[in-house]
């Protein structure tokens, strides 16, 4: 009789083999003489197994075109016979397939010994040990130990060579025949690793030693006391295994196994308590790279993440410490912008070449939020939402989002000379920018992260920039935004306004540009001057301010103040009712 474990990306099973040929294949035939592997790199017929005497079995490979891999390097060709000494480890396709002599596994539950229980990342304590170590290993030897384990360490765990290297340390350290790393799979286990002294393939594995592992999750190892016992063993092996936990330390996921064949004088080399230790020592190193490869792996999950939203540099701070996204009460700059007549280029153009028209719009509007350290938290159709100092502080951050603003106005003439011949009209952007408190934290969920503000500071941006298009003007701030940044930008104030959904009036000031370009304009003071007028209700004094501006702008009208302009013609028309100088906007 035969044990042998099939194990792929579908599953792994175990059974017991008690005679005559066995058929593996992709496909199933109602046979009980064959058993199917769910891979489609195995053909329908692949693999006769037939075991034969002496612990040997006959494998024939069916198929014609996919080879059978052994363990030993070599390959079974296609419509070819080879014989194996048990036990014996193949691959065809994804499938892994362990093929073991019944005896094997007949090992003696009572001869089983143990250690002190390791030491589990949940700082389980460690019980006093129940054997004496033994002599104590030369000044060499434990340099040579630790030098392994070190070198064990670096590998990465999520790389064949690190279980490799484990298998491996557990024969050259110990002087052990084979050493393996166990993975469990479903209710058995799934051979991850082996190495064999002399090239040879490794031995199988006893699943009374792995069952006595995994139900009191500690060390075990088998010593031999007597003849007896030898005789009892002839033919088996001599095996020590430790438990490699899951990040928790709660269960056991896998363990590092050792054997030796037992000779004639196997109880003059018999596993020493001393032995085990060093091979709970390695399963402790496994244990340790595991948790090691899950954490890097959600770091990298969170990186790309945070890479979605943030600037390099803000992602790699955030990937060091993630507790800045908790939800935490802060003074931000928020920035809303939105493509003006989005929904008529749509229908004009068809989904798939809005579709491109977007993705090269917002692409290259990210691009001037993130040079200038913003966070974009949202895309909402044609707009985007940003945010500045969150997580980290800017105390610049105002002027960052007017920086932003205006370097995303300056995107507009490249995208019209890409996209007007196609789209029919010219692309135009309103954005809205305010300054205030907000609740700032991820208020997505765990799986897809949307980190940004909550609460009235964003409504607020959201309504200015639905301004922008009554105004006629493509950039607006808040009076918060404007007293952050005083003489850094040129600015003028428009009005005094009560914009869609806040109870509370605004004063909207128009971002125009740096100092250079607009600082004091002629123009500019002579609108601020008119509107301080029209507000005190000295309309005639209002209507001589605004004259000569009207006369400049004549040839490209400056909408602010044709329509503060139509106000104080109205009030003038009727002075008795009197003006009101705060502005409603009614709709967004």
């Amino acid at each position: 009789m035969i044990r042998i474990s099939v194990s792929n990306k579908h599953g792994s099973s175990q059974f017991e083999h008690d005679g005559g040929p066995l058929v593996f294949g992709r496909e199933a035939r109602g046979d009980p003489g064959r058993r199917v592997i769910e891979d489609d790199y195995v053909s329908k017929d692949q693999l006769r197994i037939e075991e034969l005497p002496g612990s040997r079995v006959r494998l024939d490979n069916l198929s014609s075109k996919v080879f059978v891999r052994c363990s030993d390097g070599t390959a079974i060709a296609p419509r070819t016979t080879r014989e194996l000494a048990l036990p014996a480890h193949i691959t065809v396709g994804m499938t892994a397939i362990h093929l073991v002599s019944e005896t094997a596994d007949s090992v003696d539950s009572g001869s089983l010994r143990t250690i002190a229980r390791p030491s589990a990342p949940t700082g389980l304590t460690i019980d006093a040990a129940p054997n004496r170590l033994g002599e104590t290993p030369g000044t060499d030897q434990l340099v040579l130990w630790f030098e392994t384990l070190i070198a064990v360490q670096r590998a990465a765990a999520c790389s064949g060579e690190f279980y490799r290297e484990i298998a491996q340390a557990v024969v050259q350290l110990i002087g052990l025949d084979s050493g393996l790393f166990l993975r469990r799979a479903g209710d058995g286990w799934r051979v991850v690793a082996g190495y064999a002294a002399g090239g040879r393939a490794p031995s199988g594995f006893s699943l009374t030693v792995l069952d006595r592992v995994r139900a009191e999750r500690r060390t075990f190892y088998q010593v031999n006391e007597s003849s007896d016992a030898v005789q009892s063993l002839a033919g088996v092996t001599t095996v020590v295994a430790a438990p490699v936990f899951d990040e928790d330390g709660t269960a056991v996921i896998g363990a590092v196994y050792g054997s030796k064949a037992a000779y004639e004088n196997l109880a003059v080399s018999a596993i020493q308590p001393l032995h085990a230790q060093l091979v709970q020592v390695l399963a402790a190193a496994a244990t340790a790279g595991i948790a090691r490869m899950g954490s890097e792996a959600e770091a990298a999950r969170r990186h790309v993440q945070f890479e979605q939203f943030f600037s390099r540099e803000l992602a790699a701070e955030l990937d060091r410490d993630p507790d800045l996204l908790s939800g935490r009460d802060r003074e931000v700059t928020v920035l809303v912008s939105d493509v003006r007549g989005f929904s008529r280029i749509s229908e004009r153009v068809g989904p798939r070449e809005t579709c491109s028209l977007m993705n090269d719009v917002l692409e290259r509007l990210t691009v001037r939020i993130q040079d200038e350290g913003g966070v974009v938290v949202d895309y909402v159709g044609d707009g985007i939402v940003a945010m500045w100092n969150a997580p980290l502080e800017q105390p610049d951050h105002a002027a960052r989002a007017c920086r932003a603003a205006l370097a995303m106005l300056g995107e507009i003439p490249g995208l019209n000379a890409r996209w007007a011949g196609r789209i029919g009209v010219p692309i135009a952007l309103g954005i809205g920018i305010n300054t205030g408190q907000a609740l700032v934290g991820n208020i997505g969920s765990p799986q897809r992260l949307k980190y940004g503000p909550l609460g009235h500071t964003v409504n607020l941006a959201s309504r200015v920039e639905g301004a922008t298009k009554q105004l006629g003007v493509p950039v607006l701030i808040t009076a918060e935004t404007h007293s952050r940044i005083l003489e850094s930008f040129a600015t003028r104030r428009l009005c005094h306004a009560q914009v869609v959904g806040i109870d509370a009036p605004v004063d909207l000031h128009e971002l125009l540009g740096e100092p250079t370009a607009h600082d004091r304009q002629a123009g500019h003071v002579a609108y601020e001057n008119a509107l301080a007028l029209f507000e005190r209700g000295q309309l005639s004094e209002a209507w001589s301010a605004l004259i000569p501006l009207l006369q400049i702008t004549r040839d490209d009208p400056d909408k602010p103040a044709l329509a503060l302009a139509a106000r104080v013609i109205e009030g003038l028309r009727s002075p008795r009712s009197g003006i009101d100088p705060l502005i409603v906007f009614d709709s967004k």
